[in-house]
């Protein structure tokens, strides 16, 4: 299997505190990781005296940081670290906008299916293809597909590209039921929602910048 590649140039990545997707995750989960943990921003939130939090993370510097979260951090990507992992030990695993960093994101889905316990589930946050400024601005109008440092959608180290539909299909794919798949980070743009309000229906997955997933481990 390809490694994984998980350094991200956003600006601000690894202090990345995402409080919309705080809500995906389990009160009652208590065994967590998160793959691509920055700083432990996100994880931060989700501490607690009950709950044993992990973090798997490349970027040197950051997993540093992120001793101060999680009882147990691993430097370096998934691949490489997943025989450290606990099997059969996680409640929840977390993504947030890191599967679109990895040559097969797929077959990490697969891979998790064995760390989580019965029930347990992938919480993952994904970049919409579709988003509508994306479609208008590069692909309609520009009629190119230009990666970019810090570009979003195409950003420079997105090595996969997603839509809703994609996305069910790779967790479905995987055995996992999708117990929430819903967009998230709305257009604000009025004539972008003109264009899509035109459409009939058919660009209303564009609205999106992002999908947050719930996929349940199936036994």
């Amino acid at each position: 299997m390809q490694s994984s590649h998980e350094i991200k140039s956003e600006v601000g990545y690894f202090q990345n505190v995402r409080p919309e997707m705080l809500k995906y995750i389990p009160n009652k989960a208590t065994h967590i990781l998160e793959v691509g943990c920055g700083e432990g921003a996100f994880s931060r939130g989700l501490m607690r005296s009950d709950r044993d939090l992990w973090g798997i993370e490349i970027d040197h510097d950051a997993i540093l940081k992120a001793k101060e979260v999680f009882n147990h951090t691993i430097e370096g990507d998934f691949d490489s670290n997943y025989s450290q992992l606990p099997q059969n030990y996680f409640d929840c695993v977390i993504f947030n906008d890191v599967l679109e960093h990895m040559y097969t994101p797929w077959e990490v889905v697969k891979m998790v299916n064995g760390l989580l316990k019965k029930n347990g589930i992938i919480v993952s946050s994904i970049p919409n293809f579709r988003y509508i400024s994306n479609l208008i601005t590069e692909i309609l109008f520009e009629k190119e597909f230009r990666y970019k440092p810090n570009g979003g959608i195409l950003d420079d180290t997105h090595i996969r590209f997603f839509t809703s539909k994609s996305i069910l299909r790779m967790f479905q794919d995987q055995g996992y039921e999708v117990l929430v798949h819903e967009g998230i980070h709305p257009c604000k743009s009025w004539k972008e929602k003109l264009f899509i309000a035109l459409s009939f229906g058919l660009l209303n997955d564009a609205r999106f910048k992002q999908f947050a997933t719930v996929a349940k481990k199936n036994v």
